[in-house]
């Protein structure tokens, strides 16, 4: 399999970031709960960037890069803020155009394989 391609536009101040973990919980009649980990990576976290671009090249470029992905493929990415870089795919993101830039919403899924 050959190695995913890299990300590398610049996202804008104010990324959200969102955890929720995986667990597999078993209740029984007495009001007792047991929980686990629901699987080996349990803690996959999703990104909401926003890359703001100023010219029509950019924006091609940018909206090739995700349309070539098509949400299937994934890609490596570094997140603002964060010490390694992250195996990603991008399923959903909204395009904003304005008379002197435009922004990509997006949303980005950290994936293990």
């Amino acid at each position: 399999m050959p190695e995913p391609e890299v990300f590398n536009w610049i996202p804008r101040e104010g990324m959200e970031t969102t955890r929720k973990p995986s667990v597999i919980t078993v209740k029984f009649g007495d009001g007792y709960e047991q929980r686990r980990a629901g699987g080996l990576n349990a803690d996959l976290k999703t990104f909401k960037p926003v890359f703001r671009v100023t010219d029509e090249y950019s924006r091609a470029a940018l909206d090739s890069f995700l349309s070539r992905h098509a949400g299937i493929r994934a890609f490596l990415w570094r997140p603002p803020k964060h010490n390694r870089t992250v195996r990603v795919v991008c399923r959903e993101w909204s395009i904003s155009d304005n008379a002197m830039h435009t922004d990509f919403n997006c949303t980005f899924e950290e994936v293990t394989h």
